[in-house]
């Protein structure tokens, strides 16, 4: 159940969300639903969050946002991660890839690593989880970007498989070869990676 805080945010982002569509505005009204939706994640009501991101993604392809829509697929591959539906999320992940290489976005580059770590651990290729999430926590450190409580909750479970499977020591070795990839190696290794999984 939502305390006051709380259930007064989600009536603020569902009128904002309304207001938006008064207004005809898709990137006003797509910022909206992205928010309802990480609200509606965070509380993990991820049947509600779903159908709002993919809205979002529909919108920013509508009006040719790249970023945002790479934005919005992050979230439904997560999402799709949580549910057990690695193969979409892969599917995901490649137009992610490419979107971040392509825009040479520094905070897509950097969750796209993040994703897929975490997909990598869901994959049980726990060497890769370790080594996109050395690049990763690099990237973290160069940007100062860091991971919002949504994207921290979908993330550290599935990097504490990572590190239970391989062990403290070699976690870290691994983690450490990642981190000093940069950002456009990581993705590349990515890319290749998920082509191969397909």
């Amino acid at each position: 159940p939502l305390g006051g805080e709380a259930f007064r945010g989600r009536i603020a982002r569902e009128e904002a969300v309304e207001l938006a569509r008064g207004m005809n505005d898709r990137r006003q009204l797509a910022a909206a639903l992205n928010g309802l939706a990480q609200l509606h994640r965070i509380e993990g009501e991820i049947d509600l969050a779903e159908p709002l991101y993919g809205q979002m993604v529909s919108l920013m392809r509508e009006v040719g946002d790249r970023e945002s829509v790479a934005i919005g697929l992050l979230n439904l591959a997560m999402v799709s991660i949580g549910r057990g539906a690695g193969d979409r999320a892969r599917e995901m992940l490649v137009e992610i890839v490419a979107i971040a290489s392509e825009i040479g976005s520094k905070p897509v580059g950097q969750s796209a690593l993040d994703v897929s770590a975490g997909y990598s651990a869901w994959c049980e290729e726990w060497e890769r989880a370790a080594r996109f999430y050395g690049v990763a926590q690099a990237q973290v450190v160069e940007t100062g970007l860091h991971r919002d409580p949504t994207d921290e909750a979908f993330l550290m479970p599935l990097i504490a498989r990572a590190r239970d499977a391989l062990g403290g020591d070699d976690f870290e070795e691994i983690e450490r070869g990642g981190r000093s990839l940069s950002c456009e190696q990581g993705l590349d290794e990515a890319r290749a990676w998920l082509a191969r999984a397909s």
